[in-house]
């Protein structure tokens, strides 16, 4: 297994698809992928700026092939400004998503009493996933190569509001006026003081280090749409608008 993560650098810098470690290996457990995903965001020798929880819906576990949400690794080259064309040179998916950003390091497990003190701020984030797989993709070929991670649009940063208030947020994402998914930020893990919690004890389970300004995403909110070219918004009530361009890709 040591090869992989050099070879999905290299793919990575050559914008060429991930082959599949699943299909090599059939008894890949989730701590190996976890293990090389560690080694691949290593070698991509940038600054982490966060952590996300993917596959948080189960549906979407499902798909994949696994019973449980995964975490991913956020790089610094992954973030996009919004009000700007994001241009990208392969397939992404939209998520809209709640994100909390860190007030301080976090080394110890946290709870859902005394989370939200260890919270700076918090806002809407569209995620630009991209699981960019050869094969079909699954959960181990997912978390190997880092979740899906590809990049991210701030929303600007808010004060965090009440548990109640934080869940009832209407979240929604139109296109040209359009609306295309919509949701409530509570139906992420049962609701996002619980999804925060997972994310943070997930992260710190698998060894990565959370730092002061780290923004963590809690999952997908109303769905997942393919990034079709066009002018979007983003709508979080209380925590503002994104607006974002999505070019034809070449």
């Amino acid at each position: 297994m040591q090869r992989w993560p050099q070879k999905f650098m290299q793919a990575y810098s050559k914008m060429h698809r991930y082959e599949s470690i699943s299909s090599e290996f059939d008894d890949l457990t989730t701590a190996d992928a976890y293990d090389i995903q560690r080694q691949y965001v290593a070698l991509r020798d940038e600054a982490i700026t966060g952590y996300k929880a993917a596959l948080t819906a189960p549906a979407g576990q499902a798909a994949m092939g696994i019973d449980h949400p995964v975490v991913g690794v956020l790089l610094a080259s992954g973030a996009f400004p919004a009000n700007k064309p994001v241009e990208v040179q392969q397939q992404i998916l939209l998520e809209t998503e709640i994100a909390f950003v860190t007030a301080s390091s976090i080394s110890h497990a946290v709870s859902p009493e005394t989370v939200m003190d260890l919270m700076d701020s918090c806002q809407g984030v569209v995620e630009l996933a991209s699981p960019n797989l050869a094969n079909k993709p699954n959960g181990l070929d997912l978390i190997a190569t880092n979740s899906a991670s590809f990049g991210y649009i701030e929303g600007l940063r808010q004060p965090i509001p009440s548990s109640y208030r934080l869940d009832a947020i209407a979240v929604s994402l139109e296109k040209e006026g359009e609306t295309l998914m919509s949701g409530n930020a509570g139906e992420v893990m049962g609701g996002q003081v619980d999804a925060l919690c997972w994310l943070i004890n997930q992260t710190l389970e698998l060894g990565y280090s959370i730092e002061a300004g780290h923004i963590l995403l809690t999952g997908s909110i109303g769905g997942i749409l393919p990034g079709d070219p066009g002018h979007y918004c983003a709508r979080y009530e209380d925590l503002g608008q994104i607006h974002f361009n999505l070019p034809a890709t070449p």
